[in-house]
């Protein structure tokens, strides 16, 4: 698992590109621009968990307590799920709210992977 907490290293994540650019498509949308956006995330506080091919609920258990925490809160509690429509493998976007700032976690994953967060969230996903 990857986690991110600048905008702009988003740009780094090993992804289909096509999920890319919807990715970085959706994240930009509330705030405007890609600027308003890396402002945002760099004042506000917002993290970004992307979920990898290779990752299992074993895998993620290793990970630190306050990532396990937000991962458990944004599979639990998401404002949204939307697919992320790719020709090979469809990926799914979560996002949950977790300040009263609007700071956010957001969780991005490849939907055929065999982890819980992706399990419970399959099923809110809308394309």
């Amino acid at each position: 698992m990857k986690n991110v907490n600048k905008f702009e290293d988003i740009q780094s994540l090993p992804m289909p590109d096509g999920v890319k650019a919807k990715l970085l498509e959706h994240l930009i949308e509330p705030f405007g621009d890609e600027e308003s956006t890396k402002a945002f995330w760099d004042e506000v506080g917002t993290t970004l968990y992307l979920i990898e091919e290779s990752d299992t609920d074993e895998t993620l258990s290793e990970e630190s307590e306050e990532d396990q925490h937000f991962l458990r809160f944004v599979t639990n509690y998401p404002e949204w799920v939307l697919l992320l429509n790719d020709d090979e493998c469809p990926w799914l976007l979560a996002v949950a709210i977790v300040t009263m700032q609007g700071g956010g976690v957001y969780c991005c994953a490849p939907m055929n992977s065999p982890t819980l967060p992706v399990a419970k969230l399959v099923d809110q996903a809308e394309s």
